[in-house]
């Protein structure tokens, strides 16, 4: 993974468990992740006025005896992650935008 100081995570609110570790299964078409962080209309959304900053993760959460389903979408700007990275979600976060039901957090 590499960071940088303007790094954002965003995940689906009935997506996020807090310290939840994960592993990367394979990134999304540039293409499918505009359009998830978009609304059913096409339109972006103040908060994301530009959804193609973000690049989109499909990722599988971890416990002590494996790998959990289902595997779940999110979003990163700013850091680059590759395929059977394992990363935690912090602590910590907050609503991002009500609109797409996004919550905003960061890597551990």
């Amino acid at each position: 993974m590499v960071q940088d100081g303007d790094a954002r995570v965003l995940l689906f609110t009935y997506d996020y468990e807090a310290g939840a570790t994960f592993d990367v299964v394979s990134q999304l078409e540039q293409a499918t992740s505009v359009r998830l962080l978009q609304t059913s209309e096409g339109e972006t959304v103040p908060e994301i006025p530009q959804p193609d900053e973000y690049d989109g993760y499909v990722v599988r959460n971890q416990s002590d005896s494996g790998p959990l389903e289902p595997t779940t979408v999110l979003f990163v700007r700013g850091q680059a992650l590759s395929v059977d990275d394992s990363e935690t979600l912090s602590e910590d976060a907050s609503m991002f935008s009500s609109r797409l039901n996004l919550f905003s957090t960061s890597l551990e």
